[in-house]
C-alpha cells in the first residue's frame, strides 16, 4: 500500500471518530480533535507498521471511547499494541 493511500485512511478514521466522539459526548470540534490527536490510539493508528489504520473507523473509535473514559487504552487492544512494543 502506499504511503499516500495510508495517510488518506488515517485522515478519514480520524474524521469519522472525531464525528463520533462529538455526536456521543457532544463536544466542539476543537475539544474533540484534541482527545483524538493526543490519544495512544492515535499514536497507534499513525503507526503504520501497526497497520490499525487497516481496521474500520467504528473499530478504532471502540478503542478510543475505552481509553476516554478510564483513561487508558486496553491492554488486550489485539496485536497492535504487541508491534509497537517490539
Amino acid at each position: 500500500m502506499t504511503a499516500i493511500l495510508q495517510d488518506y485512511l488515517i485522515s478519514h478514521i480520524v474524521d469519522k471518530i472525531t464525528d463520533f466522539l462529538i455526536a456521543d459526548f457532544q463536544l466542539d470540534i476543537p475539544s474533540a480533535l484534541n482527545i483524538v490527536y493526543t490519544s495512544d490510539t492515535f499514536r497507534i493508528l499513525s503507526d503504520k507498521e501497526a497497520d490499525l489504520y487497516c481496521q474500520s473507523p467504528s473499530y478504532i473509535y471502540e478503542w478510543l471511547k475505552r481509553e476516554f473514559l478510564t483513561g487508558k487504552l486496553d491492554d488486550t487492544a489485539d496485536g497492535h499494541l504487541q508491534v509497537l512494543s517490539n
